[in-house]
């Protein structure tokens, strides 16, 4: 049985998602406590909710404490599990980016395709990475590591509604060593600039792409831009943006619509964001970073990121808890590398 406290150092869902993930992947039971201590509102959410069931319900698991509010939870995988399709609900506009991240690690022991089916929360959302970062980034720096995931998005889903719906396939997984750290200049950059269709009259989302464009163009650091404009049927009034590079170089950037918030200013923080990123010379953004140090850990291999955050650090500090690894940190370069030990 691992203990985990799950209000070390960042305390966030990310000790929940990483944590469920290992323990279906590695047929170890666990107890978290203090479950998101450190919020403002602690304990389980109707997202984390969703992911653990999904989780549990692909490893056959036993689960306690799994509600929302609670802060402390046990999770009892069986031994002996095999693949299974499974489909989640989120009733809320939670992040579906969230919830597929556990699943991703616990299905590196699956020999079989696993289909899974979201239905209802956000594909854009406040501190998550919208769906279209998962298709777009996530999945292709995971392709490094031999992990083969198509994304769908079949509705896309706002605050405060949601409502999306999203068709997710994992194939196989081959783990394999991967060095994402050659940089490399003048790389392309691809977007997404996405407005629900009562928001055509206004043009928003042809107002991002515009604003996004320019900034990147006068910037004259990457290549080709191009940035497709979508309007799209939700429930609920909302818009977004995502950027991404090519090359192999995983740096993605992201915006979100809000009340007062006009699209240019969409369009102008989810370019800047991208510059930072990539002017500090990282092959992976520092929210995808923390993202991979489960698959580093796994697979071995390195990473060169623009910033060790406290996300990071606390997955580090979570995988060593599951796994005999040695991780090396190059702080001056921020170049994290994975040695799995014999």
């Amino acid at each position: 049985m691992i203990e985990i406290d799950g209000a070390y150092m960042e305390g966030g869902g990310q000790i929940i998602r990483t944590a469920i993930g290992l323990s279906a992947l590695l047929k170890e039971s666990i107890i978290i406590e203090n479950i998101r201590a450190k919020r403002l509102k602690p304990g389980l959410s109707f997202q984390h909710v969703s992911a653990i069931n999904a989780v549990a319900q692909l490893c056959s698991a036993q689960t306690k404490g799994v509600f929302i509010g609670s802060d402390k939870i046990e999770f009892y995988p069986k031994k002996n599990w095999t693949a299974k399709d499974i489909q989640i609900n989120i009733p809320t506009a939670g992040s579906v980016g969230l919830a597929i991240q556990p699943l991703i690690i616990a299905a590196t022991r699956c020999k079989r395709k696993i289909n899974i089916k979201i239905e209802g929360g956000g594909s854009f959302g406040k501190w998550a990475p919208p769906t279209t970062y998962i298709q777009n980034v996530l999945s292709e720096a995971l392709r490094e590591f031999g992990y083969e995931m198509k994304v769908d998005i079949l509705r896309h889903g706002f605050y405060p509604k949601g409502n999306s719906l999203t068709e997710i396939q994992i194939m196989p997984v081959k783990p394999r060593s991967a060095k994402l750290n050659l940089f490399c200049n003048k790389v392309c950059v691809f977007g997404s600039s996405i407005a629900s269709k009562n928001l055509g009259g206004k043009n928003v989302a042809s107002r991002q792409t515009k604003t996004t464009k320019e900034i990147l163009q006068k910037a004259n650091i990457f290549g080709n831009i191009s940035i497709e404009t979508k309007y799209v049927d939700s429930i609920s009034t909302g818009s977004g943006l995502v950027l991404w590079t090519g090359n192999k170089i995983f740096i993605g950037a992201s915006s979100i619509g809000e009340r007062g918030k006009t699209a240019e200013c969409v369009g102008e923080a989810a370019a800047l964001e991208l510059i930072e990123e990539y002017e500090k010379g990282a092959c992976v953004d520092k929210y995808l970073c923390d993202q991979l140090i489960p698959f580093l850990a796994i697979c071995g291999g390195n990473i060169k990121t623009s910033e060790l955050t406290r996300h990071t650090q606390t997955n580090i500090w979570l995988v060593k808890k599951f796994m005999d690894v040695d991780f090396d940190i190059d702080k001056a370069n921020n170049i994290i590398s994975a040695h799995i030990k014999q």
